[in-house]
């Protein structure tokens, strides 16, 4: 997986690809007959080609799958040294409906593994905190999420029990995963603040119960064991159990969904949003920066997206805006107290690219002053916030292909002033199989 020469590869591959006759995904049938090659870019996944019984599988109620992702990003500009470095991460997912499988209506099984690899640009040339490569996780090969999932009331109401990560379910949004790096998923404080898995290379044991008490409301509350082992990289996720000093962490979100009218009359059934207030606490031994210790974390958030403008009636073609908003009050545990992001993207951009998005995203978060001051102390500067800045461009060379060249511009990283503003520049490359 790390071999030298994957970067280069990847950039050629990309270029090529690009460069090629491409999906643009049309809405209209094309019944004429089409070549091997046209067939393969048309397809919804890059193996359903090459796997005629997966679809089989499928039918039967068990469904194979993966991605592979790569961030190849370089600062030409400022941070601690220039450099350029690539991460990359394969992910691979198994999804057994047991209702096709054995009659149990409702009942889904799911596991997942990932293989992570490279070099994360943020810690080996930049020195911030917010990173810049969406993909870096723990450089091994690790057993992610494994739970069993029962739904009800049509999909309304369900229960994951399992290994899980709290990302997958708590601080996310659509908009949030199209971009290269500073949102990455969620908002990137909340590492920082308190215990967090944000993706499914570091899952620890939990229960997560959804219900839909009403049409557009849906609440979530998860439960889920706050443990230093999932972030040992040795461990490679099979670590499952419950050690003494293991904590509980706690989640509870109400969500939200909005239908707004389209002032130029072209989406009558109204521009979709979503929004989602929750909160947080921990049970678990927290350091504090000035010296000893807490016993509990706390927080909140506030986050969502929303339509603002929509380019014809049933089209998702249009502009769509995004915020974030975290506040963690304990300033003495908390290195983030504060965090408000906000951005945008527009689908569509290009008549003849209907699936492309253009991005643009914000991410500043204040430093607490108990972190500020121990830093201070310690001869290390007086952090007080960073803010990062990031254009993308999001081509949708496939349905399983995407690239995404990549422009983010790190105010003040590390918070101090000490080392200079980062320019980066690179791509994301995407595959889905």
């Amino acid at each position: 997986m790390a071999s030298k020469n994957r970067p280069a590869f990847l950039a050629a591959a990309a270029l090529f690809l690009a460069a090629s006759p491409v999906w643009a995904g049309a809405a209209q049938e094309n019944t004429e007959p089409v070549s091997l090659w046209e067939g393969w870019l048309r397809g919804d996944r890059a193996l359903d080609g090459f796997l005629p019984h997966r679809k089989d599988l499928e039918d039967h109620g068990i469904f194979l799958g993966g991605s592979y992702t790569a961030d190849l990003l370089g600062n030409p500009v400022g941070g601690r040294s220039r450099g350029f470095d690539y991460f990359g991460q394969l992910q691979l997912l198994l999804v057994a409906e047991l209702e096709k499988l054995v009659g149990w209506r409702g009942g889904y099984f799911v596991a997942g593994m990932l293989d992570s690899a490279g070099t994360d640009l943020s810690q080996s040339h930049i020195g911030n905190f917010f990173d810049v490569a969406e993909v870096s996780a723990l450089p091994t090969v690790v057993l992610g999420q494994l739970y069993f999932e029962q739904r009800w009331n049509d999909g309304k109401n369900s229960l994951k029990l399992g290994r899980m990560a709290m990302g997958q379910d708590f601080v996310a949004m659509d908009m949030f995963n199209l971009y290269v790096g500073g949102i990455d998923g969620h908002t990137p404080v909340m590492g920082y603040n308190t215990f967090w898995t944000s993706s499914a290379t570091r899952c620890t044991w939990a229960a997560v119960l959804k219900t839909e008490p009403a049409e557009d409301w849906a609440l979530r509350l998860g439960i889920y064991q706050a443990t230093q082992a999932c972030s040992v990289v040795a461990n490679h996720g099979l670590n499952m159990e419950f050690g003494p000093d293991d904590g509980i962490q706690m989640f509870g979100e109400a969500g939200l969904k909005t239908r707004l009218i389209d002032p130029w009359g072209g989406a009558p059934e109204g521009l979709p949003g979503n929004h989602k207030f929750g909160g947080y606490w921990s049970s678990w031994d927290y350091p504090e920066f000035g010296g000893g210790s807490s016993p509990y974390t706390y927080g909140f958030y506030w986050i969502g997206q929303q339509m603002a403008w929509r380019e014809r009636a049933g089209s998702d073609e249009g502009a769509t805006l995004w915020y974030s908003f975290v506040y963690a009050p304990q300033t003495e545990l908390a290195q983030f107290p504060f965090f408000t992001g906000a951005g945008g993207g527009w689908q569509g951009a290009l008549p003849s690219r209907p699936q492309d998005w253009i991005l643009f995203g914000s991410y500043f978060g204040s430093v607490g002053r108990g972190f500020a001051s121990a830093q201070e102390n310690s001869g290390l500067g007086n952090p007080t916030y960073e803010w990062v800045l990031e254009w993308d461009y999001r081509a949708q060379v496939a349905p399983w292909l995407y690239v995404m060249p990549s422009v983010q511009y790190v105010i003040r990283p590390g918070g101090t002033g000490g080392i200079p503003n980062a320019l980066v520049i690179g791509a994301e490359i995407g595959v889905t199989f």
